[in-house]
Parts: C-alpha cells; structure tokens; sequence
C-alpha cells in the first residue's frame, strides 16, 4: 500500500457523492493521475485548498489495488486570481480541458506541463488578454500534439507561399493553402500567418509577451478552434468551451 508525493497540477474534478470530489491531477513525472479527495467538500476539510481548478502542489498520494486517495497536499501555488475574472477563468479552464484530452497516465510530459503551468501562471498574475494567452496556449498545444499548422509552406503542394499575395487557411488541410490548390478553407491575412510564426519561436515563459490586436485576434481564434476540432473532433468538450470564448 505504497505512499508516493508528487507535484502536479489540478486539471479537472468532478464532484462525488455528498463531500467527496474525484480529481484530475496532471504531472509532470507521472502523467495523468486520478484520484479522490474524501471530505474535501466540507467548509473546514483539510483537503479543501488543494481540490480546487488549477492549484499546484505537492499531493501526497496513497495507492491501494487501483485506487488513489489523497491524503495531503502543500499547495504551492492556487492561481486564486483567476477565478476572479471570468475571461481568465474561461481560457484557463479551456486549456485545462484541452490538457485533459491528451495525457495520459504514467506518461511523463514536462513540455505540456511547463506551458500549461506557464499559461495558468501569466492568466492569474500578468498583464495580458486572456484571449491572447489563449491563442499563443492553442498554437503551442497543437505543436505539441503533432498538429502543427503548416504557416510557410502550403499544406497541399508544399511550396512556400511567404511570398503570395492571396492565402487561405484549411484545417482539414493542416495549415495554410495556396490559391492553386484545391481547399475549401477561409481567406488569411499575411499578418496573422506572421503572428503565428512569432508565437511558435517563443519560449514558454516569454507567452506573456504576445500582444495582438483585435482583428488579428478576431481572425486567428477560429482557425485554430478548427485545428482542434480536427485533432480532437466537432463534438469534444473543449470545442463546444472554444465555441464560449468564441
């Protein structure tokens, strides 16, 4: 019945019988833990700091046979300021989502780890648009997962297009499309393809520095909701809360 500490992130919960609480933890040694918070739901509970969306912390786990239960945790950080603002509440609870829908467990993932602690960071204490933070969070997710929009080169023929005048965006296509090939995709502003280039070459804790303006924020959201919705489907959860922001 072994006792293990682990660092991790509260990614997801869902309430359980009258004062227990499952949990999603996220960490970046072990993956994607499940567990239960028993009595963290009563006003004086011990545990009721740590079962709380986007706290980090030390989780003092117990395992027995299948089963995880918490019986400690030092939080280190409760990004409290989050929940005091509805559009960062919004965009930090996305990208928690988003997170959920790709770890696995006993899959360490440090990379995926350090941008949404990153994200959750800069949403809670910087000075920034919490749709922007959203934006440069998809860009960096969709790279992570293998869908990487292609933003020099067109999808299709794979020629460079820096140089084009007229572009087009196709999810379905992987990224941007020249006029000669066949797409079905939306018209995109050179502006926004160089934007998202700039995003990309960004170290995580450098995100805070993304400043767009609202028609460059206005075109490039979508697109990249319908790179996630081919990643991970039209009728996925995290589309339908893309859709909210949207």
């Amino acid at each position: 019945m072994p006792t293990e500490c682990v660092q991790a992130i509260v990614t997801g919960y869902t309430d359980y019988r009258d004062n227990d609480r499952m949990l999603t933890l996220f960490s970046a040694d072990r993956g994607r833990i499940d567990c239960k918070a028993r009595n963290c739901r009563k006003p004086t509970a011990p545990l009721l700091a740590c079962a709380q969306p986007f706290v980090f912390g030390e989780f003092e786990l117990f395992a027995q046979s299948d089963r995880v239960t918490v019986n400690g945790c030092d939080v280190r950080e409760s990004f409290y300021p989050i929940r005091e603002d509805v559009d960062r509440f919004m965009a930090a609870s996305t990208a928690a989502q988003l997170v959920n829908r790709v770890i696995e467990h006993d899959s360490p993932d440090e990379p995926l780890f350090s941008l949404l602690y990153h994200t959750l960071s800069f949403l809670a204490y910087a000075d920034v648009v919490p749709k922007d933070m959203l934006i440069a969070f998809l860009l960096r997710f969709l790279d992570h997962a293998g869908y990487r929009p292609s933003l020099t080169r067109c999808s299709v023929c794979r020629r460079d297009v820096r140089s084009d005048a007229v572009l087009f965006y196709s999810a379905d296509s992987g990224g941007v499309v020249c006029v000669a090939c066949p797409h079905g995709g939306k018209p995109v502003s050179k502006l926004s393809l160089e934007a998202m280039r700039r995003i990309l070459l960004l170290e995580h804790d450098e995100l805070r520095r993304v400043r767009l303006t609202e028609a460059l924020r206005n075109e490039i959201y979508p697109l990249l909701r319908n790179s996630c919705a081919v990643m991970l489907g039209e009728n996925d959860k995290s589309i339908t809360m893309l859709d909210q922001i949207q």
